[in-house]
């Protein structure tokens, strides 16, 4: 199955995407399939290469891994709040719609 959906990219990109689209030999809808792929194959790489440091980091110093972890979680957990924050308080004063 394909999906078919729309996207709305600025004249002169256009220009640009159709014109190296048919330089490869390809459309334009192709050209965007091919990026896409490629960006989430290396998504797919970063990640496996962040879980296989990960677990190598585990094997090493389980104590200090789960202790690193524990203070990422605390840290994440603070910004998460401070942004919270930050857009309350925007919103109070009127700047955001």
């Amino acid at each position: 199955m394909t999906a078919k959906f729309s996207i709305s990219i600025p004249d002169d990109m256009y220009e640009d995407v159709k014109k190296l689209a048919t330089q490869q030999g390809t459309t334009v809808s192709g050209w965007f399939a091919d990026l896409a792929q490629q960006k989430l194959d290396a998504d797919r790489r970063s990640r496996a290469l962040l879980a296989e440091k990960i677990e190598q980091d585990r094997a090493v110093d389980p104590e200090g891994h789960a202790q690193m972890a524990d203070e990422l979680r605390q840290r994440m957990r603070s910004a998460q709040a401070a942004a919270r924050r930050k857009a309350a308080d925007v919103r109070a004063m009127g700047i955001v719609a």
